[in-house]
């Protein structure tokens, strides 16, 4: 993992701190994974006893004060924030002192862990995301890669789940390949992108080789330049980065 962070690093230097953050995220989600805190069938978030060391090995690794945080922790603790929602991409409905795309991203790398213990307790018999949608956590497409047989696969940014795409042309929705367009990027290698002016989405499409060397998450970071570029002409991604985010940009 570091030589593979170190590389891309070199590459692109301008994505050295995206990177370092990256790692954070890394340590965040196996410190918690490993306190047990997302053990117990049927949870829909952390076990409350777990909350106050959750948040306070998310405050020192993210460098946040704990006062900033409070809010979110709060909710939790009266159980007003179930982490399945997150994935369908849905804030809580009451009012908490972030904008919206901090909360998305606060909530992305907080639940994180929970996604990942999810995926390790299920197990999947059909690896097709029907319509579009992971069947472990109900993620979006974060991620997909081409196959040397023309296969796809999509990669799931929450749960971590990597399965087989519907056979319809666009990833997100059911549109034709009518409303689907491929498109590359120059400086970008092994990457290119299916939109949908369905639906206004698109997924990014990284070579098998790619996909295997560097792995989905480091794929998807490394080639964070073409969401800059997807996103400047009006299209949108429907699942976070690792990092949690999921505009780079204003759309135009």
């Amino acid at each position: 993992m570091d030589q593979a962070l170190q590389e891309i690093i070199k590459q692109k230097p301008h994505l050295a701190d995206l990177i370092r953050f990256y790692e954070k995220t890394i340590r965040f989600m196996n410190t918690v994974t490993r306190s047990g805190a997302v053990a117990g069938p049927r949870m829909n978030a952390y076990r409350p006893e777990h909350l106050e060391q959750v948040f306070r090995h998310f405050s020192a690794l993210f460098d946040l004060p704990e006062g900033t945080l409070f809010p979110l922790k709060q909710a939790l603790e009266a159980g007003e924030i179930d982490f399945t929602r997150i994935p369908l991409l849905e804030v809580p409905a009451f009012s908490l002192p972030y904008s919206e795309d901090d909360l998305i991203v606060l909530l992305f790398l907080l639940s994180r862990p929970y996604f990942i213990s999810m995926r390790a307790g299920v197990r999947l018999l059909d690896p097709l995301w029907e319509k579009g949608i992971c069947p472990v956590c109900q993620g979006r497409p974060a991620l997909a890669s081409a196959q040397a047989d023309e296969r796809q696969k999509v990669w799931c940014s929450f749960c971590g789940n990597v399965g087989t795409p519907p056979r319809t042309s666009c990833m997100i929705c059911d549109a034709t390949d009518q409303a689907v367009s491929i498109s590359v990027f120059d400086g970008e290698d092994g990457v290119k992108v299916q939109s949908c002016d369905a639906c206004r989405s698109y997924v990014k499409i990284v070579d098998a080789a790619v996909f295997l060397s560097r792995g989905p998450e480091l794929a998807d970071i490394a080639s964070l330049p073409v969401d800059i570029a997807v996103q400047q002409k009006g299209y949108q991604r429907r699942a976070p980065n690792p990092l949690g985010m999921l505009r780079m940009s204003v759309s135009g």
